[in-house]
Formats: C-alpha cells, sequence, structure tokens
C-alpha cells in the first residue's frame, strides 16, 4: 500500500458531498457502500446517491433496493436511485404548483421531445436535486438533514460530461433560474470545504490510465478537489521475498506439486502487477488507499465491512 488511508478517509468526511467516479466495472458502488458505512460508523448520518442505476448498492448492504425514494437502508444510512426523467418531472411540479396543469405539461409529448433533445438538461437536473439533498435542512433543528452526501457518479467519460454541465449551462444562461441554479451547482462542486472527489480503479491499464486521465482534467479544468484515489481490487502481499524465490525456482524446475504452484506463481504476478499499478497512482497529486480484491460471489455485508476496516486501518 502507498499513500495513508486515514488521510484519505478524513479528508472525505471532513466533505459534506463526495463524489465517486472511474472507468465503468472498477468497483465504485462497492466502494460508495464502504465509505458511506465508514461515515456511518464515525457517527455522520450518510446518503448514498446512485444514478440511474441499473443495480442498486443496496444489495451489498442487504437491503432492498430504494428506487427514486430515499430510504433506510440502515441505521443511520440511506440511499436513493436518482432518474432523470422523474427528477426533471419532480422539478415541473415544483414549478406548476397546480398538479392538473403539471400532468398537462408531462404527458405533452413536446416536454417529452424536449427533455429527450435538450443538451446536459438531464445531468443538470439530477445534479440540482443532489445540491437540494446536500442542503436540505430538518423542519424544526434547521440542522443538515444530512451530514454527508455521497454521490455514485457516472463512469469517466460521462462523468466527466455530467461534472461539465453546470459551467456550461451557466454560460449559455447567464440569466434566468437555469443559469442561477446552474452556477450555484458549480460553486458547490468547486467548494473544497463542502466538496471532494474520489477516483477509484483497478489494477488495468485501461482503467489506471482513465483514472489518471479524470484525474487530471477534473482537476485542472474544472477546479474540483481530488481528497483520494482508491485502486481497488488489489492483490495483496501472501509470499515473503524469499518465499517468492522459492515459487520461481520450483517453477523453473518443472516441480509436480499439483495446482498449488501454478497457483501461487498467478498470484505472484498479481501482486507484481498491483504494485506497479499503485505507482502509477502514486505520482498523481492524491493520496491512494489500495482495497483488497473480495473473491466473495456476490459481495455482501461481512465482505463489505472488510473494506471499512481496511479504509479505517490502511
Amino acid at each position: 500500500m502507498l499513500g495513508s488511508g486515514p488521510v484519505i478517509l478524513d479528508r472525505l468526511l471532513e466533505r459534506r458531498l463526495v463524489v465517486i467516479s472511474g472507468k465503468g466495472g472498477v468497483g465504485k458502488s462497492v466502494t460508495g457502500a464502504a465509505l458511506a458505512l465508514a461515515a456511518v460508523k464515525s457517527g455522520r448520518r450518510t446518503l448514498l446517491v446512485e444514478v440511474d442505476s441499473p443495480l442498486e448498492a443496496t444489495r451489498y448492504l442487504g437491503a432492498r433496493p430504494a428506487g427514486g425514494s430515499v430510504r433506510e437502508a440502515r441505521p443511520g444510512l440511506f440511499t436513493v436511485n436518482l432518474s432523470p426523467s422523474a427528477v426533471m418531472d419532480e422539478y415541473v411540479r415544483h414549478v406548476v404548483k397546480l398538479e392538473m396543469l403539471a400532468r398537462r405539461i408531462l404527458d405533452s409529448p413536446v416536454y417529452h421531445r424536449f427533455f429527450a433533445a435538450a443538451p446536459g438538461l438531464r445531468e443538470l437536473m439530477v445534479l440540482g436535486k443532489i445540491m437540494t439533498l446536500e442542503e436540505e435542512r430538518e423542519s424544526w433543528s434547521r440542522r443538515p438533514r444530512y451530514d454527508l452526501v455521497i454521490v455514485d457518479a457516472p463512469a469517466t467519460g460521462h462523468g466527466l460530461s455530467f461534472l461539465k454541465v453546470p459551467r456550461a449551462a451557466s454560460e449559455a444562461v447567464p440569466v434566468g433560474p437555469i443559469g442561477v441554479n446552474a452556477r450555484r451547482i458549480q460553486a458547490l462542486l468547486q467548494d473544497p470545504k463542502r466538496t471532494a472527489l474520489l477516483v477509484v480503479a483497478i489494477p488495468e491499464e485501461m482503467a489506471v490510465v482513465e483514472a489518471a486521465w479524470f484525474h487530471r482534467l477534473a482537476t485542472k479544468e474544472l477546479g474540483l478537489d481530488c481528497a483520494g484515489i482508491v485502486l481497488n481490487a488489489a492483490s495483496e502481499e501472501r509470499f515473503s521475498r524469499a518465499e517468492e524465490a522459492e515459487v520461481l525456482r520450483l517453477t523453473a524446475e518443472k516441480a509436480d506439486l499439483g495446482p498449488a504452484l501454478p497457483a501461487a506463481r498467478r498470484q505472484i504476478r498479481r501482486r507484481k502487477r498491483t504494485r506497479f499499478y499503485e505507482k502509477r497512482l502514486a505520482a498523481l497529486d492524491a493520496p491512494l488507499v489500495s482495497l483488497p480484491f473480495l473473491p466473495d460471489d456476490p459481495i455482501g455485508p461481512e465482505a463489505l465491512e472488510r473494506l471499512v476496516a481496511r479504509l479505517e486501518e490502511a
């Protein structure tokens, strides 16, 4: 492991909004769920937000899907799966107070064509909803409803476009409610005291290349603060150097040890590959933590707790 895990966890838990992205298939959802559990264990009331996810992270928690309504998956841990179309419909109902009139708008083919064709509107509406959730207050105490909002954002390519939308919208529509909200969203994303970015990769070339690319563009062009990088599914040390040398010697001698020797050789190769990509990611300007590969299929609450422990103890 390179970098300092506690530094990453402390930096993330200091914020109110954490945005997670990475190449598809690197484990963003399971990383988000582990971070949410770690936040709850630290005493923070936490909301995990997914965006149009076909398989919700609640499956890792042993809870049922939340859908478009905020639901408590565990004490202090809430989840929601935001559908862009449902968020837009909610916005229309908020603006048009009369349900009958709102229903006519929502049933109109013109509305559906506009929503489908308007560039960036879906992303802007979802980000606006996330901002509303981050700002939400309890009715009596006026304290924030959630201490931390974790967003499992789209994968890197779409994720970058997703995060670019507020700036593009504020430049394209400088006046009116859309421009005002776009600038508020952009200010939230660029506020290092409130918002942090967490980039996730696995020990594979394309995942690491995309993580480095996303980190550079998100920090340099969009002004986001990257609080950390996670190398997920990392192979851990199982052999000492002397034991590795013995495995290589036995391999060269073609010793007949059944499946044990090939398995040991594969583990050594995986660990070397993990070390190589750890060094690549450590060169970026952000703390790095490696999370172990989980052989569990499917991943459940017990496996998730192992990732939580690693985040806390790394």
